[in-house]
């Protein structure tokens, strides 16, 4: 199935899914060490799009880094996803999930250079995301298939 869809679909699936998620944390909460002062300018989608094509990530990389931000608001519900931490947040995901799952991965100097951040915020990041989500890394295969759904259900609707 994963197979099938390609990187660029899975990418915008999953980039409408992170938009949607970050739209909710449109109201004031505490910042975050994942945070910027200001929103980055690059589109969610073409800060993913970046990311999986540098990162060389697997697809389903991709998909662990969405479950990986589920589990970390899920673990903690004060956390909210917002324009201003998204970009972190979902950097931070995808190189646990390429460090974790893929056979080829980089040093955090190079997914820092990627990512548009200091290796020594990259290195606080990825401190801090693996301490939120416990070091919870390990996904159950029906667990995967279940986000994989979640993921490419839009797109098999349209497609009827």
């Amino acid at each position: 199935l994963i197979e099938r869809t390609g990187q660029d679909a899975l990418v915008t699936a999953l980039a409408h899914l992170m938009k949607y998620l970050a739209s909710f944390g449109d109201t004031p909460h505490r910042p975050t060490i994942f945070h910027a002062p200001a929103a980055p300018p690059i589109s969610i989608q073409d800060y993913l799009a970046r990311l999986a094509k540098y990162f060389q990530c697997s697809d389903g990389c991709l998909i662990l880094g969405l479950l990986y931000i589920d589990r970390l608001v899920k673990m903690h519900p004060d956390f909210v996803v917002s324009n201003l931490n998204i970009h972190r947040v979902l950097s931070t995901s995808l190189m646990v999930a390429a460090k974790f799952n893929d056979d080829v991965f980089y040093s955090n100097k190079y997914y820092a250079k990627v990512a548009g951040v200091r290796v020594r915020e990259m290195n606080r990041l990825e401190e801090k995301f693996l301490e939120l989500i416990d070091w919870r890394l390990y996904v159950l295969p029906q667990e995967f298939d279940e986000y994989l759904g979640m993921v490419l259900a839009p797109s098999r609707a349209l497609r009827g």
